[in-house]
């Protein structure tokens, strides 16, 4: 149970690192920040269902399902300057929140790939390293069972908190957490 709790407050500190990263409060909508934080919120709740705080359990299965239907596209929006993408990004979450599997995945991978492509950050190979991370995670690892006495689930946190850092240590977000110190 140590090691579920950690591993979920590892994430929620990285999730909190890359929203504070990614908030710019000149811009009038920053949906990064919003997309880290569903993701940091549901973390959170998560290591106080596993620290034995059951009463946490329906609120941590709600923002689960928000994280995950939401938040990929919230960080992926972060950049559209035209409002026609963003009402298009507005749309596909509204889809995502009510399509079935596979169709919510796909939306997900557009979503993970808009965070890779090319010139959004200053390195490159880190955004796309965090997205492959990120699909690595929940397609590979999962979230059942073990592997060699590891549970799964710490395997995936652990590796949706590898790719948060990437994203923020590729550039995208970092330039603003660097002005706020």
């Amino acid at each position: 149970m140590a090691l579920h709790v950690f591993c979920e407050a590892f994430l929620a500190a990285c999730c909190t690192l890359a929203a504070v990263s990614a908030w710019r409060p000149s811009s009038r909508a920053p949906v990064a920040a919003l997309g880290f934080a569903l993701i940091g919120i549901a973390a959170l709740l998560g290591a106080l269902v596993y620290a034995g705080f059951q009463a946490a359990t329906a609120a941590h299965d709600a923002a689960t399902l928000l994280a995950a239907r939401l938040s990929l596209l919230l960080i992926a929006a972060q950049s559209l300057r035209n409002w026609r993408w963003a009402a298009g990004v507005v749309v596909l979450g509204a889809l995502s929140l009510v399509l079935m599997p596979p169709l919510d995945q796909a939306i997900a991978v557009l979503a993970l790939v808009a965070i890779a492509w090319k010139g959004r950050s200053r390195h490159w190979p880190l955004a796309i390293a965090g997205s492959l991370l990120f699909a690595l995670a929940g397609l590979v690892i999962g979230t059942r069972g073990e592997w060699l006495g590891v549970p799964r689930v710490d395997l995936f946190h652990l590796g949706l908190a590898l790719a948060v850092l990437a994203w923020w240590r590729a550039g995208c977000l970092r330039a603003q957490f660097k002005a706020a110190l």
